[in-house]
């Protein structure tokens, strides 16, 4: 009997110590072998998800106009409507102005027509008639002095005689004298007629120079009130209409439409990933259905993002870079410039053969 409880109690002792044993061996210097990790496998990147907005070729071109003399732009004349097709160079929109300076404008070309024949005039000299009357008036007053004179010598022998008085004498003498005197004025009047001076063509060509002047400032003046559109493309919006003053937002808005993108804005963890030439679809809501594009380029500026996302609460100050994605079929969006947009890019394999953030 006493033989079994001592073994009972030695069977206790044993399974305690060997349960305190190896409650104590992770605390232990003894070492236990660990399994051997298993390599990591390479894991397929995901696809980058970001948000966008729908951008026409170039943007959007916002047309001003410029007040001249301090006078606000007013609009007169609206010639085309939102959503028109219009052509580089084509007439828009006319200022309220554009009569007046049309008006100027003709009135200095006529100035410039008026003073081109004054220059020929001066060029050609007197005419051909008046010309001949100058010599027929020294021709008449060559009569008169040649018969003033016989009156002279008769006057001067009867003198001698006593028969005229000096009085007599020295009237016929006087009138003599005069006659010699007009027709030398009237010689020196042919010469005028007959000479072009110099300094009168001078004349003359700047008159003609000024009023050119004159013709391409009103042109200049003319042209400002005329909206041309600087690229073939499209009527986007129309900020001012005929009677309202020209505002900071501009007259016009055209954008070419034929090409359209989607500005995606790649995460800062996600710069690296993104490449010309990848693939990407768009999705979002007002779209006609999924979009496809390539990306065509990736911004080299990091900025803060501009498309916001939906929920208020999520965070809004990251920063991202711009990468420029050309759509399939652009122009079912075409009505849709800024509509924001959800973008998946696909990417390939990662270089850390881990995904992003693992």
């Amino acid at each position: 009997m006493q033989l079994a409880k001592a073994s009972g109690w030695s069977i206790v002792a044993l399974v305690v110590g060997g349960g305190l044993a190896l409650y104590l061996l992770p605390f232990s210097g003894a070492t236990r072998p660990v399994a051997a990790a298993a390599p990591a496998t390479p894991v397929a990147a995901t696809s980058i998800a970001c948000l966008g907005r729908i951008e026409p070729g170039d943007g959007v071109v916002r047309l001003a106009a410029r007040s001249l003399s301090g006078q606000p732009a007013i609009v007169g004349t609206l010639l085309v409507a939102e959503r028109d097709q219009v052509k580089a160079g084509q007439v828009l929109v006319e200022l309220d102005s554009v009569p007046q300076l049309r008006a100027t404008t003709l009135l200095f070309e006529a100035h410039v027509e008026a003073a081109r024949k004054r220059l020929e005039q001066v060029k050609a000299g007197a005419k051909g008639s008046d010309i001949a009357a100058q010599r027929a008036e020294i021709e008449r007053v060559d009569t008169e002095l040649e018969n003033a004179q016989k009156d002279l010598r008769r006057y001067q022998g009867l003198r001698e005689t006593k028969s005229v008085s000096d009085s007599a004498l020295d009237a016929v003498r006087l009138k003599v004298d005069t006659l010699a005197k007009v027709r030398q004025q009237a010689a020196q009047r042919l010469t005028s007629l007959s000479e072009v001076r110099p300094v009168d063509v001078d004349v003359a060509k700047a008159e003609l120079e000024a009023s050119i002047r004159e013709v391409a400032l009103a042109r200049t003046q003319y042209d400002a009130a005329l909206i041309r559109a600087p690229l073939d493309g499209r009527v986007v919006k129309v900020h001012a209409w005929p009677g309202e003053q020209v505002g900071p937002a501009g007259v016009i808005e055209i954008a070419k439409t034929d090409r359209m993108y989607v500005l995606a804005e790649i995460a800062e963890g996600d710069m690296a990933r993104v490449k010309a030439g990848q693939r990407a679809t768009v999705t979002g809501h007002g779209l006609p259905g999924s979009l496809t594009g390539t990306v065509e380029s990736v911004g080299m500026q990091v900025t803060q993002n501009s498309v916001l996302k939906v929920d208020p609460a999520e965070f809004s100050d990251a920063r991202v870079v711009e990468a420029k994605i050309r759509l399939d079929g652009g122009e079912r969006v075409a009505q849709l410039i800024h509509l924001r947009v959800n973008v998946l890019i696909e990417s390939g394999p990662s270089s850390s053969g881990r995904r992003d953030g693992q």
